[in-house]
Formats: C-alpha cells, structure tokens, sequence
C-alpha cells in the first residue's frame, strides 16, 4: 500500500517530533541517574526536545515551496498600440 504525499509529510513530522521529546528525555533521564539530580534534567530534556519539535513543524510550515504560490499573472503589452490623437 503506498502513501499519498501529504500522509507522508505528517507521518514524517510526527515521527520527528516524537523522536526528538524521546531522545533528549532519555539523555535527560541518563545525566538525572549519573549525578542523582532526578528529574532536573528529565524535564530539562523534554522541553529541550518539545522545543526541537515543534521548531521542525515551524520550519515545515513556513518553508517556501513553489508549487504552492498561485500564479503570476503574465503582462499583456497591446499588439496595435493606439495612434496618437490630435486636437
């Protein structure tokens, strides 16, 4: 079964997001267990690793992406350009 474009776009930032809180929560747990400062840096690691999250959703969402600006108009110059009047 293969995946639309968009449904590959959100599972790829949910994945990040959620990879990014585990990951610097578990450093946060390690550095709590090494120096016995429990849940100093478990915390500290969340919101580092929310913060990361959510800057990588920032950065998708404001990206620009050529595909979706709408079309320029094109400037039409007149084929016969009008004769000058006379008063």
């Amino acid at each position: 079964m293969k995946l639309p474009l968009r449904d590959m776009v959100g599972l790829s930032l949910g994945l990040e997001f959620v990879i990014s809180i585990v990951v610097m929560a578990a450093l946060g747990r390690w550095i709590d267990s090494r120096y016995h400062t429990e849940p100093t840096f478990l915390l500290v690691g969340f919101a580092i690793g929310a913060a990361a999250g959510f800057r990588s959703m920032y950065r998708f969402a404001t990206r620009d992406d050529p595909k979706s600006d709408p079309p320029k108009p094109t400037e039409t110059k007149p084929s016969d350009p009008k004769p000058p009047t006379t008063p």
